[in-house]
């Protein structure tokens, strides 16, 4: 399979899922080799996503991983470069919430959110720029973050997880970029997924004309920036935040 990403490999975290599967199978589509990861219990969905990039005639391998746990991560790249020899490009996408008001929200739940979101991507990150590093060819990690980091009713610990993987965005470009490692992320708004499709039909219909387009984004259409940042197109993005969001910058009060 040719395309911009011919001799390229992915990491991806969360990839059996929404936005997450969306980047798998655009990637593989574009020529890259890709291995990709979920908790173990989601292991029959990514046997259905190496599959449906074979079928396409591409190439993918899951692998079983906690982004929250150090040794999973470590294994993840191990695993990754048995099969890649290189790793060229790393997404971190995985990630997680458990809404509720502040003063409901119970100190494991808040953990619980911060260990996926922030926790995961800085151990995929420190592990992906070694390995870049140690490459010597530099590479390209894109976050994946939130437009709910500028706040969100209901949600502290996942806006304050994302805020944060903002920073850490910029502070991997700004420590690494003279060492050819760029790192960016995407900021996606509301999107059609699995964190999505519990809003109250009602809620859903305003929260979608809240956009001109008069609908919420697709996974797709967060995938095709991710992929832009990835490639060489993006030779002069680094440190900074991509908004995919239909022109909606804020968040309203939630009406879910």
């Amino acid at each position: 399979m040719s395309g911009r990403f011919n001799g390229k490999s992915f990491v991806v975290t969360g990839g059996t899922r929404g936005i997450g599967r969306a980047i798998v199978l655009g990637a593989a589509a574009d020529g890259a080799r890709v291995v990709f990861c979920g908790r173990g219990e989601s292991a029959p969905v990514g046997a259905e996503v190496e599959a449906a990039v074979r079928a396409a005639g591409g190439q993918a391998r899951f692998v079983p991983a906690d982004v929250a746990v150090e040794a999973d991560i470590e294994r993840l790249f191990d695993n990754a470069l048995g099969w890649l020899d290189e790793v060229h490009i790393v997404v971190n996408n995985a990630g997680v919430t458990r809404g509720s008001l502040l003063v409901q929200t119970a100190l494991e739940d808040w953990q619980y959110v911060l260990d996926v979101n922030l926790r995961g991507p800085f151990l995929v990150c420190r592990r992906a720029v070694d390995d870049m590093l140690s490459q010597g060819s530099g590479g390209r990690i894109v976050n994946v973050a939130s437009f709910t980091a500028n706040g969100l009713v209901g949600a502290a610990s996942y806006a304050a997880s994302k805020s944060a993987l903002l920073s850490l965005t910029r502070s991997v470009a700004k420590e690494y970029g003279r060492r050819r490692i760029f790192c960016n992320a995407v900021v996606p708004g509301f999107i059609e997924t699995d964190m999505t499709t519990g809003y109250r039909p009602a809620a859903r219909a305003a929260l979608a004309q809240l956009s001109p387009y008069g609908r919420f984004g697709l996974a797709e259409e967060v995938a095709g920036t991710v992929l832009f940042l990835a490639s060489d197109e993006a030779s002069f993005v680094t440190g900074d935040a991509v908004y995919v969001a239909g022109a909606v910058r804020d968040v309203p009060r939630m009406m879910s």
